[in-house]
């Protein structure tokens, strides 16, 4: 311990205590306290004083409101982030809904930060700088019920809006579908159905276009249809309502059966499939030559190496197939599956094993863009990983679509709704994305517990200032290429 100087030490009185911290030294009053665990006093820190110079002490700061001040502090980083991403949707909003629009934009950026149930909006509002910088909005439970219906039948202004951000050139329109669990008996949409996971509840299929330009997406349109409608035909349709002569559909493995293909190739469809590994439709040549000779190339992609084989269509063919084998992939599953038998195994077993191995790692799609090149195809198709990602995040029952909602109006707007937050978290996602900073944050983690922590306060009828901002929530802004306004507004 540094030896503390003489006439720094002189100020020092009984009760107190003098420590150094860098260069400087503090004065803190402390008093001894009986620890029974250790049954013996132990020194505890009654006040911090102020710091010590050689002059004399220097008392600490300290604020002074008045006993009856006011004082606010509301939420200020997390919606403020989401308005700076968002400045064109309430605009276009404005456009089309008129004086209906600011609800619904409040609605959806709370939403955004923090996905919750309709009547918690009211709670969130007051709360947030949003109850400032749009005063005056009646986010009230009773009344919100009203103007959701309201919204709901409104479902050409809600095509017109969308339609907005739907690009004019060089793009391409991905359609993906997702299914949703509803319970309620009102909903006509909500039929009993199939999806991937295997449930046959009632269920409503939402389907999505997303535009994909300039290695960017973002999610332009959406539909629904009942849980019972799980086919092409909700492909086309949806294109029709979008204007779209053609469209390029990613989608699971229960749309690559040969007249699932059929079909979409003679709805003007483009497509990009997955194949089931047992599938007879692609070819094993190249994984039948020694090491990765029997393949034509190899690319990275996020970090990984994946070869690629895709062998030329035979004349007049509709499709053509692609083989990759991911070489992560590859090592997790060769050293994972199968290896509880090892010591075990009968000749025939082992050279199972042996096949079967040479499968590891693989992942065939099929397509009907047949100008594309291989590796195009996978990071296109791979986009669709993404998709899900951000699906997920809105998507559980109570948090995305329909509990609580006991019309088909009221869960169309709820839709509307939860669609304006994915056009604004896909921003934010695309931003940290095109920064390289998806390892550190998350979408709905940054706004709901670093950036909401950015806070407004005032005293009194005083002046609104930032509260010090902590610096996990400085480094995301960093992230996002943002810089803090001198005063909130």
């Amino acid at each position: 311990m540094s030896k503390i100087p003489t006439e720094i030490l002189r100020h020092k009185t009984p009760g107190t205590e003098i420590k150094r911290v860098g260069t400087r030294y503090y004065i803190q009053r402390v008093k001894g306290v009986w620890d029974p665990a250790k049954k013996k006093p132990v020194k505890k820190i009654v006040e911090y004083i102020g710091r010590v110079t050689a002059e004399g002490i220097q008392p600490k700061q300290k604020r002074i409101v008045e006993a009856s001040a006011n004082i606010h502090s509301k939420e200020f980083g997390a919606t403020w982030v989401a308005r700076e991403f968002s400045a064109d949707v309430r605009e276009c909003l404005q456009k089309h809904f008129g004086n209906e629009a600011g609800w619904i934009y409040t609605a959806a950026l709370l939403r955004c930060v923090h996905p919750c149930a309709m009547r918690y909006l009211e709670h969130r509002y007051a709360v947030s700088w949003l109850s400032e910088a749009m005063p005056g909005l009646d986010m009230r439970s009773e009344t919100l019920s009203a103007k959701m219906k309201s919204l709901g039948m409104r479902r050409d202004a809600i095509g017109a809006f969308m339609k907005e951000f739907v690009p004019s050139k060089d793009w391409y329109a991905i359609f993906d579908a997702t299914s949703i669990l509803c319970k309620s008996e009102h909903i006509r949409e909500a039929q009993r159905g199939y999806n991937p996971r295997g449930s046959h509840a009632p269920q409503i299929n939402l389907m999505y276009a997303l535009a994909l330009k300039d290695k960017g997406l973002a999610p332009v349109f959406y539909k629904r249809y009942p849980g019972n409608i799980r086919d092409v035909g909700a492909f086309r349709n949806m294109a029709n309502a979008m204007g779209l002569e053609s469209a390029l559909v990613l989608a699971d493995k229960a749309f690559a059966k040969k007249a699932e293909c059929e079909r979409l190739a003679r709805e003007g469809l483009s497509y990009i499939l997955p194949l089931r590994r047992n599938s007879l439709e692609y070819s094993r040549e190249a994984l039948q030559k020694p090491g990765r000779t029997g393949f034509e190339g190899r690319f990275l992609h996020n970090g990984r190496m994946v070869w690629y084989s895709a062998p030329k269509p035979a004349e007049g063919a509709a499709h053509r197939c692609c083989l990759y084998l991911d070489e992560s992939l590859h090592h997790a599953e060769t050293t994972s599956r199968g290896t509880d038998k090892i010591g075990r195994e009968t000749p025939a077993s082992l050279l199972s094993a042996a096949h079967k191995q040479l499968e590891y790692g693989t992942f065939a799609l099929k397509t009907n863009l047949m100008d594309c090149a291989p590796e195009d195809v996978y990071r296109t198709y791979k986009t669709r990983g993404e998709v899900e990602q951000l699906f997920d995040m809105y998507k559980s029952e109570e948090q995305f679509a329909t509990t609580g909602m006991h019309s088909s109006e009221t869960q169309e707007a709820c839709l509307f709704i939860n669609h304006l937050c994915l056009m604004i978290a896909y921003r934010i996602y695309e931003r940290l994305k095109r920064n390289e900073h998806l390892r550190e944050y998350a979408v709905q983690k940054t706004l709901e517990h670093l950036l909401y922590d950015i806070r407004a306060t005032r005293f009194g009828s005083g002046q609104w200032q930032f509260e010090p901002v902590p610096k996990a929530a400085r480094r995301a802004l960093e992230a996002l290429e943002l810089t803090l306004p001198e005063t909130p507004q």
